[in-house]
């Protein structure tokens, strides 16, 4: 009776080692879905220095406005006010503020995420109104370069997805290190 338990254990060694191919594969597959999240589809592009913009929405759905713009530069992100027009019905959008301030980074560039908003298939017209007493950065009072940086449109990422993503890649490497970790420090 004893050997039977002791060959079970012998088997759970190789068991454990199979986790090793089922993280890699969670791995990958994060890495996908966080991926999804960074090169999310832009539709148009502005640059902050313009004063309003034209675009066409080809599909109805929810979409991101994000600023764009130079790593470790002052930013104009709180001198910014975003209108959003639809061109056919001449009503304003209703912009919805991203609170969690979601960012993607690059080497040299860097990306927030500012509103979402839900849209019909159409043309619209973005606006950028700010104020010129706000136009000086109050903290530094020095004067943002509006041209290192542009308002983007893209399509919008469920958080869902990211989460997801992240929590694939953590289950991933649990996996790895479970099953190579215990098979060869514990002699079965």
């Amino acid at each position: 009776m004893e050997m039977y338990w002791l060959q079970s254990i012998k088997d759970l060694k190789y068991l454990l080692l199979l986790l090793v191919p089922v993280g890699i594969y969670l791995i990958v597959i994060g890495i996908k879905k966080v991926r999804g999240f960074a090169k999310a589809n832009m539709i148009y592009e502005m640059p902050v220095s313009s004063i309003d913009g034209s675009f066409i929405l080809d599909e109805s759905g929810k979409y991101d406005i994000w600023l764009s713009g130079k790593k470790y530069s002052i930013s104009p992100i709180y001198n910014l006010d975003i209108k959003l027009k639809n061109n056919a019905t001449g009503k304003f959008m209703q912009l919805y503020p991203d609170f969690f301030r979601t960012t993607a980074n690059s080497f040299k560039d860097a990306r927030v995420k500012l509103y979402t908003f839900g849209a019909e298939s159409g043309s619209y017209n973005i606006s950028l109104t700010d104020r010129a007493e706000t136009r000086e950065n109050i903290i530094n009072n020095r004067g943002i370069d509006y041209k290192k940086f542009s308002i983007q449109i893209r399509e919008n990422v469920k958080v869902l997805t990211i989460f997801l993503g992240v929590l694939g890649i953590v289950l991933g490497l649990m996996a790895i290190d479970v099953g190579l970790a215990f098979p060869l420090l514990y002699k079965f």
